[in-house]
C-alpha cells in the first residue's frame, strides 16, 4: 500500500473513502445489488460522519459527490489495492465512468505524441469537452492529493493534455485553476511557501509549465481551496489573514 502523506482532513477523507468502500462489499456479500447512486449517497453520508468536506473547489456544486466517486476508486485501485474478484462486475457497472477515466490517464501521463491523447480521450470519453477534459484533470488532481503521482508528473501530465488541444487553450485557465491550488496548497500546508509572494510566484511558476499565459487562480480562490483541501491551519491561516488584510487596505 503506497504511503499516503498524513495530514488531519486527508487522514478523515480517506477513513470516508474506506468506509464507503467496506459498505460496498458488505452490502455485495449480504446479496444486495448496489447502484451507482446507491454508493453517492453512501460517500455522501461517510463525508457527513467523518465531518469533512468532500474534495472540491470552493463551489458545493450538487455533483461534488458524484465527482468524489473518482477518489472512491482511486483508493480502492491504487491504495487498498482490492481483489474484487466476484465483485468486479458490479464494480465495472458501478465506477465505469471512472475506469474509463483511468485508461485515458494512463495515456495521458505518457511522454506520447498529443494525436495519442486526443485518440484516447475520444474512444474511451466520446468527447474532447470542457466537462470531459476537466474529469480528466480531477483524477489527475486526486492521485496528486492522494501522494500516488508527484508534482512533476502531475504537471507534466495535464501540460500532455493542454498541448493535445491547442484550440482551448482559452479554456484550460479555468480547468486547471482547481489543480493549481491543491499542488500550491500542499506547499502551504507543510510550510514551504510562507509568504503571498513565494505563493504568487509558485502559482505563475506551475501556469507557466502547463503551457498556459493565463492559467494561475486569484490568491483568494487557491488558499479558499487550501483551506477546504488541507484546513486552516499554520501558513494556510497566515496568508489568509494577509489577503484580508490587504482586501480591506485597498477596500475590496
Amino acid at each position: 500500500m503506497p504511503i499516503v502523506a498524513e495530514t488531519p482532513l486527508k487522514r478523515a477523507r480517506l477513513r470516508a473513502y474506506v468506509n464507503t468502500i467496506a459498505d460496498m462489499i458488505a452490502e455485495v456479500e449480504a446479496g444486495n445489488s448496489i447502484s451507482r447512486q446507491w454508493v453517492v449517497e453512501k460517500l455522501r453520508r461517510s463525508l457527513e460522519e467523518a465531518r469533512v468536506e468532500p474534495f472540491r473547489g470552493i463551489r458545493h456544486s450538487e455533483d461534488v459527490y458524484e465527482k468524489e466517486l473518482t477518489s472512491v476508486y482511486i483508493v480502492a485501485t491504487r491504495i487498498m489495492r482490492l481483489p474484487f474478484g466476484r465483485l468486479s462486475g458490479i464494480f465495472e457497472e458501478v465506477f465505469s465512468s471512472e475506469i474509463n477515466l483511468d485508461r485515458v490517464t494512463t495515456v495521458v501521463k505518457r511522454r506520447g505524441e498529443p494525436g495519442e491523447t486526443r485518440s484516447a480521450v475520444e474512444s474511451y470519453l466520446g468527447r474532447a469537452d470542457e466537462a470531459n477534459l476537466s474529469r480528466i484533470i480531477r483524477f489527475l488532481t486526486t492521485e496528486y492529493y492522494l501522494d500516488l503521482i508527484g508534482e512533476d508528473e502531475a504537471v507534466r501530465s495535464v501540460r500532455n493534455l493542454v498541448r493535445a488541444y491547442p484550440e482551448l487553450s482559452d479554456k484550460f485557465g479555468r480547468m486547471t485553476k482547481f489543480f493549481v491550488a491543491v499542488v500550491v496548497g500542499s506547499k502551504i500546508a507543510t510550510d514551504e511557501i510562507r509568504a503571498a509572494i513565494d505563493m504568487e510566484a509558485r502559482k505563475k511558476a506551475i501556469a507557466i509549465s502547463l503551457g498556459l499565459s493565463r492559467g494561475a487562480p486569484s490568491d483568494e480562490y487557491l488558499v479558499d481551496v487550501a483551506k477546504i483541501v488541507y484546513g486552516n491551519g499554520g501558513s494556510i491561516r497566515r496568508l489568509a489573514e494577509v489577503l484580508k488584510n490587504r482586501s480591506t487596505r485597498f477596500g475590496r
